[in-house]
C-alpha cells in the first residue's frame, strides 16, 4: 500500500493477489511439484514512511 492519509491507505500495490503469488511460487521452487499440503501462511508488515508493506510467506508440502 503506498501512501497513508488520515486513517486509511489508497493505491494498493499488488495487494489482491498477495497470497497467490506466494502459493505459486512456493510449489514452482520444487521442481515437478503441482500443489502444496499442509499449507501455512505467515504474514509480515513493515511500515514505511508513507504506506507500509505486506510480506506473505506460504509453506508446505509440496506433491508431485
Amino acid at each position: 500500500m503506498l501512501v497513508l492519509a488520515t486513517a486509511y491507505y489508497f493505491i494498493p500495490v499488488g495487494l489482491n493477489s498477495r497470497d497467490e503469488r506466494a502459493y505459486n511460487a512456493a510449489v514452482a521452487s520444487v521442481p515437478g511439484a503441482t500443489a502444496l499440503v499442509d499449507v501455512t501462511m505467515h504474514e509480515n508488515w513493515y511500515w514505511w514512511l508513507l504506506g507500509t508493506a505486506r510480506c506473505v510467506t506460504i509453506s508446505g508440502e509440496a506433491i508431485k
